[in-house]
């Protein structure tokens, strides 16, 4: 099989070639023949130590036209790290958002998931799923679907060529899966690792296994891989909601009008409680490649990709729900009895009487599964002209559901109270002066079921579902010994549907729907009995909760129907055409060697959006835009050791999902918003400059310096007017369980514009060499550094107002969400032929999460966090290896908080040290 006719006649390339001659014949069988050396950072399986990933890497960086950091994996099916996410982040520029403790999400040189587009096997790819914040509805990719031991080869494009597929402004994420002609001989390797968790005392299992087999003539092969994890895990913390500055009903506790109106003027929190959540999931991967060569020219690959991920997670919880309502239900009905205010106007303390208290049974299932099938054909007519053919489909389906189970402790001044109590004192205390570890109580004894009442269900269910349909075709001709001219056509169909169904309704509505107000709603009673949950314990407090058995009593009833929720329930059809030219260049100027590519690439897309209107009327819009995105890359070899790289390029985001509804969504949680999509926004759209200097100053070494900048030309926004709820002309069913409450309140109505855009710019600092230069004995010498460090600073508008005259002027301006303006890695390392050790720490500093008020005060932002983790191997012989791995060493904790100044607590999650013990098997 004649693999050389993929590459370019470069001069440091085939130098690099000899280096690694392994490593790039896996990137020859690329659905295009320039992908593989362009702007790209490589995480292959076919290093044989962490030592050796390093070197390779570093080879594949130097050789490439635009900027390359590399991560290679140390085994067959062994990932350098537990989660795809988790080693991308390795990278510089590459931070992970991390939930329950494990990365689930990237941000690339401060853009986040919404920017970034992630190939499977060449194919642009959604993996839906869910978590703590519900469904996820944005374009963004999760990791934690994919188990790391089914992929040899993640690559990051944080440059573009006219070759690369559009849709990103922060990176291209391409994962490719393991193939038979990737190795020289015939393999299986099987892995194996008990995994404990300190917190939650669980031990949970995490295994895998690969088998390649190629012919004697070596032009038929076949590979199959599997994985399996189980994972159990405890997500506890303090739990405000957010931090409100609503006025009370009473003080008690004020002596004065001026007490009063530091009173009404303080911060408290919408629902003081403990967070004590448990995660349980089970991830299963399956791929299966086949591949055939009918001729030294020509290669057949078949890939398939099969993903699931079963999750479970309970969330109990007891507040003062009260204080999170504005209306007569809430605040209004409440007492100040004490308070504490500090010079922040945090009310950090405080014990308020008439308080409603809840007590709730949530728990939440999701199940994601995701399909791939794929064909690559690549054809060498001769040694110039090369063409390739991709073809392929892939779905993503996500099914979630969220019960809710609500008793309630009324105060004797609610009128919805139908019961007597046990006791009918109703108050609350807390104490955040140590915001991550406050103290609560309560004025009743929460742990007897006579001190509560049957008060709400509700069942949530969500059914989503992505579909990529792909063909593409490439033709590959060199033209002379230094150029390469190139041309594509790509087509692509996406879509995306999801329906949402509720089944909620307080007990009071659904008392009064069967005719008569008696307690008793179609069979199901308001008393709470011994019967109808259990005494549990949840972040240091025992309280009584309904549990999982009395779900069927309620839906069983017939008075908690399902009704489509029309802010949940909306699809879009994009289907693209995309054409390039690009040309590939390796020349001399003077005594320097030039190479790079320069090309354009111009797309369609046609849009088709449907969304729920009124809460009833379906209606669909069809739109259609184009973008031509020009592009160059340039690597000049200044010396052997040193290159200068520079890059730039249009590029374009196609929109959020939830922008393009043309329905609206209701959000009756937190801020009270009707928000409206819009169809007709323009994509999100750049001008990305990249400029850098690499200097590798000894074998494995490397010192590098990146400059990189996007000016966002387009970047949608939001214009808003506030109106109350009778006046907006929306049925009051939206409102659900909260209609009494907020029928009269003000709502902000928003909708989504074309917005003035904005601009990012940074830096990143690598460092990577072997200490092999140390004095001493020789094991000092097998050492080794690796370290990065980026700089980033954005702003953009995120909602504009239009003054008399028809000028737009900005509002709301802030940094991109997700946006860290520091992060970095280092990991110092020791290799030897038998035993290997590690120790690595990433940073990711303080990020805003959410800017959607017009008030700075209500922005949330993430804390800094810092997480060190180490890994360990002997090898016992060629075949047989023990592996010890721990991860979050120093128990770091994720803290989100909300007033950049005052930094009130909103939830913190402490899930613990993980420990894996493993073996690996190769024959």
């Amino acid at each position: 099989m004649n693999f050389a006719k993929g590459f370019k006649k470069a001069p440091l390339s085939l130098a690099v070639t000899a280096a690694c001659i392994t490593s790039m014949a896996v990137q020859a069988q690329e659905t295009t023949s320039n992908t593989a050396t362009d702007d790209i950072e490589v995480i292959s399986v076919r290093a044989s130590s962490y030592a050796d990933s390093l070197s390779k890497a570093l080879s594949l960086k130097q050789s490439s036209a635009g900027s390359v950091d590399t991560i290679l994996a140390e085994d067959i099916a062994d990932f350098p790290d537990q989660n795809l996410a988790e080693a991308l982040q390795r990278i510089p520029g590459v931070a992970v958002t991390r939930e329950a403790g494990e990365g689930r999400e990237i941000t690339v040189r401060g853009l986040n998931s919404t920017f970034t587009r992630v190939q499977l096997n060449g194919m642009q790819a959604q993996s839906l799923s869910a978590g703590t914040g519900g469904v996820r509805t944005s374009r963004g990719f999760d990791f934690n679907v994919f188990a790391s031991e089914l992929f040899n080869q993640l690559s990051v494009y944080k440059t573009t060529s006219a070759e690369l597929d559009e849709g990103s402004l922060g990176a291209t994420v391409s994962l490719r899966t393991g193939r038979p002609f990737d190795f020289q001989d015939n393999v299986f390797a099987v892995n194996g690792q008990a995994s404990y968790n300190d917190q939650s005392e669980e031990t949970t299992p995490r295994m895998s296994a690969l088998g390649s087999w190629t012919n004697e003539d070596d032009n038929f092969g076949v590979l199959f891989s599997a994985s399996f994890s189980n994972r159990n895990v405890n997500n506890v913390g303090s739990d405000t909601g957010r931090w409100e500055d609503d006025t009370f009903g009473a003080c008690s506790a004020c002596t004065s009008d001026a007490d009063v109106a530091a009173v009404s003027s303080a911060w408290h929190p919408r629902f003081p409680r403990y967070a004590d959540k448990t995660h349980d999931q089970d991830r299963l991967g399956l791929t299966a490649a086949i591949q055939f060569a009918p001729s030294d020219n020509t290669v057949i690959s078949f890939d398939a990709l099969y993903a699931n991920i079963e999750a479970h997670r309970d969330e109990p919880f007891m507040e003062a729900i009260s204080l999170a309502r504005t209306g007569s239900t809430g605040v209004q009905q409440s007492d100040v009895t004490a308070y504490q205010i500090d010079g922040n106007n945090t009310m950090y303390a405080a014990t308020i009487a008439d308080v409603d208290v809840r007590s709730e049974f949530y728990q939440a299932d999701w199940e994601s599964e995701f399909t791939q099938f794929s064909v690559n054909v690549d054809h060498h007519f001769n040694d110039d002209l090369k063409v390739s053919f991709l073809a392929g489909s892939s779905k993503s389906v996500l099914d979630n559901r969220e019960t809710t189970i609500i008793y309630e402790h009324f105060s004797d001044n609610d009128n919805r109270k139908m019961l007597d109590y046990a006791e009918s004192s109703s108050a609350v205390s807390y104490d955040f002066s140590d915001m991550l570890n406050p103290t609560i109580g309560y004025s009743f004894d929460t742990a007897n079921p006579a001190n509560w009442e049957v008060s709400e269900f509700r069942d949530r269910i969500y059914d989503a579902e992505s579909t990529t349909d792909t063909a593409r075709g490439d033709v590959d001709y060199i033209l002379t010994d230094e150029i390469t001219v190139s041309g594509g056509v790509t087509w692509r169909e996406y879509g995306y549907e999801i329906e949402g169904l509720r089944a909620d309704a307080p007990f009071e509505s659904r008392d009064e729907a069967d005719g008569i107000v008696d307690g008793n709603a179609c069979g199901v009673s308001n008393v709470v009995t011994e019967n109808g949950g259990d005494v549990v314990s949840f972040g240091g407090q025992s309280f009584f909760m309904a549990n999982a058995d009395r779900v069927s009593e309620f839906l069983d009833s017939g008075c908690w129907p399902y009704n489509v929720r029309p802010g949940d329930t909306r699809s879009v059809t994009e289907e693209s055409l995309g054409y390039y030219v690009q040309a590939d260049f390796n020349t001399e100027v003077g005594e320097k060697i030039l190479r790079g590519n320069a090309g354009v690439r111009h797309v369609k897309t046609d849009l088709s959006s449907t969304g729920i209107v009124g809460g009833t009327e379906e209606r669909t819009i069809e739109h259609d835009y184009s973008d031509t995105l020009p592009s160059v890359n340039l690597a000049l070899e200044m010396t052997d050791e040193l290159i200068l790289r520079a890059s730039w390029a249009k590029v374009m985001s196609r929109p959020n999902l939830g922008t393009l509804n043309p329905g609206g969504d209701v959000s009756i949680f937190g801020d009270y918003r009707v928000s409206y999509g819009n169809p007709y926004i323009k994509p999100f759209r750049a001008d990305a400059s990249d400029l850098a200097i690499e200097y590798y100053f000894d074998e494995g070494a490397l010192l590098s310096l990146a400059y990189f900048k996007k000016d966002i030309e387009s970047f949608p926004t939001s214009s808003t007017e506030q109106m109350v709820w009778t006046d907006i002309g929306l049925p009051n069913s939206l409102l659900g369980a909260q209609v009494d409450d907020l029928i009269d309140q003000e709502f902000e109505i928003r909708s989504t514009t074309n917005g003035l855009g904005g601009d990012l710019d940074g830096f990143e600092i690598q460092y990577q060499q072997p200490l092999t230069f140390l004095p001493g004995p020789d094991w000092v010498r097998k050492f080794g550094i690796l370290a990065n460090l980026t700089l980033v600073d954005s702003e953009v508008v995120y909602q504009t107002e239009e003054d008399e005259n028809g000028n737009v002027y900005p509002t709301r301006v802030g940094p991109l969400t997700g946006q860290s303006d520091e992060s970095a890695n280092f990991t110092l390392y020791w290799e030897d032929d038998v035993f290997s050790a590690r120790i690595s720490a990433a940073y990711r500093g303080e990020f805003y999460t959410n800017l959607s008020s017009s008030d700075e005060r209500k922005w949330r932002i993430m804390d800094a966090s810092t997480f060190v983790d180490f890994s360990t191997s002997y090898k016992y012989s060629e075949n047989l290896k023990f592996t010890l791995e721990g991860i979050n060493l120093t128990d770091e904790t994720i803290d989100e908080y909300i007033d950049a100044n005052a930094m009130r607590i909103i939830n913190s999650q402490a899930t613990g040290r993980q420990f894996f013990l493993g073996v690996s098997y190769r024959m």
